[in-house]
């Protein structure tokens, strides 16, 4: 094979492939700049071989893309431990859900962005299998051999991952979530807009949580806020202070619906809520204000 023949293998490959790649990365780091650099390594790695005589070049990339995303998370912690306040993940925003190929992945996915944040209690190899199973419906065969694990073991791991995620995000329940994240958004958004927040609380369950991640940029909470009153009367100091004067837009985050804030047609902050799916309320409130996280 020539060299031109190759870079017109290689880029093909890339083309082809890069959406499924980048969307697997991003699940397991919660960071889509971290995940494009994954995908952009791999496919230097391979530009960089003699010749790509693959027979299965789908799976030879997502185990390449897998390890080197395993690699990534063994210095996350480090990293996480020196950030300012919580770290939340870099959402993906989509005003158009109907958009790219990307964006059409992770909108199947039943929890979106929450799903990110419990993802981050697990392992890396827990994560790992975990997405390769739930979220894009590899069997465990298949992950024994991208992972060079044994089927029981992968097994075993998914069932540790799902246990610390703790919730059941099979198809079937997707409707029924996304019915429950419409009607959170639109409580939350007339309260604010009413100026009414207490009228939110009865969403909450009785040990909700708010996150929420300035990354020492934006001024935010740096600890979790615990419980609905201290929740609801957190939104209520900051709302006198300002801090919901803007342009509120619903938009599709990370997969799910979710509410933005924005000013002179910059998001300045990302609203998004987890469900409960027992009581069907809200068990956590997520607020993402770091600019750097909100660029895309």
């Amino acid at each position: 094979m020539t060299s031109n023949e190759m870079t017109m293998e290689v880029e093909q490959l890339y083309r082809e492939f890069k959406p499924l790649l980048t969307s697997i990365a991003y699940r397991m780091l919660g960071s889509m700049s971290e995940a494009e650099d994954a995908v952009q390594d791999v496919f230097v790695t391979v530009s960089k071989l003699d010749g790509i005589d693959i027979e299965h070049p789908k799976a030879y990339l997502v185990k390449l893309v897998t390890n080197r995303v395993l690699n990534l998370m063994k210095s996350a912690p480090r990293q996480r431990e020196s950030y300012p306040g919580q770290w939340l993940p870099e959402p993906v925003i989509e005003f158009d859900t109907e958009s790219m190929p990307l964006e059409s992945v992770i909108q199947h996915e039943q929890l979106g962005y929450a799903l990110l944040v419990l993802l981050q209690t697990c392992t890396p190899p827990e994560r790992a299998v975990f997405v390769l199973r739930e979220s894009f419906g590899y069997d465990y065969a298949e992950i024994a051999a991208l992972l060079d694990k044994s089927e029981a073991a992968c097994r075993k791991i998914f069932s540790r991952a799902s246990a610390k995620i703790g919730h059941s995000s099979t198809i079937e329940n997707k409707t029924s979530l996304d019915d429950s994240m419409n009607r959170f958004v639109q409580s939350f958004s007339q309260a604010i807009h009413t100026g009414r927040l207490d009228s939110f609380i009865h969403l909450l369950t009785d040990n909700a949580v708010l996150l929420t991640d300035g990354g020492g940029i934006v001024r935010s909470a740096l600890n979790p806020i615990m419980g609905p009153q201290r929740i609801v009367a957190f939104f209520d100091g900051i709302a006198k202070k300002g801090a919901f004067e803007g342009t509120w837009q619903s938009a599709s985050i990370s997969g799910q619906q979710g509410l933005l804030l924005m000013h002179n047609n910059q998001i300045v902050k990302a609203y998004v809520f987890e469900p409960d799916e027992q009581s069907n309320k809200i068990r956590a409130i997520y607020v993402i204000s770091n600019p750097e996280k909100l660029t895309r």
